[in-house]
């Protein structure tokens, strides 16, 4: 039977749900909104090619905003998964708390601010001289 969470980890238990919820009726109101009858009927009215096209791009746009979500919430899990096990709150990179103002904005992030900035540093391709 798995630990009753307590203090610090009820607290971002409780702060995961609650974004996880939100992020979850955040991406039902997309979908909603992408599938309403105004998306539909726009593709029974006669358009010209600009028209139609500027319809494409809004409906990419709002698949890949439901891919973000979808990707938030994938990571909420795994957050999710660092509290039942008591690592939440630890920095996957190098092993340092993570400063609580972080977590509270981003409560599903694996990493600390510099952690996470050498993460998003694009890799040089090899051989790069100019």
């Amino acid at each position: 039977m798995p630990e009753k969470l307590e203090g610090d980890q009820l607290e971002f238990s409780n702060l995961l749900a609650e974004y996880k919820r939100r992020l979850w009726a955040d991406l039902r109101d997309e979908v909603f909104a992408q599938t309403g009858e105004d998306l539909a009927t726009q593709y029974d009215i006669p358009q010209d090619p600009g028209e139609k096209s500027m319809l494409d791009v809004l409906s990419d746009a709002g698949l890949a905003v439901a891919d973000i979500r979808r990707q938030q919430l994938t990571a909420l899990e795994e957050a999710q998964r660092r509290v039942e096990l008591g690592t939440y709150g630890t920095c996957e990179g190098c092993g340092q708390p993570i400063g609580l103002p972080r977590l509270k904005l981003m409560p599903f992030t694996p990493y600390c601010v510099e952690c996470q900035k050498e993460q998003e540093i694009p890799a040089k391709p090899p051989g790069n001289k100019i």
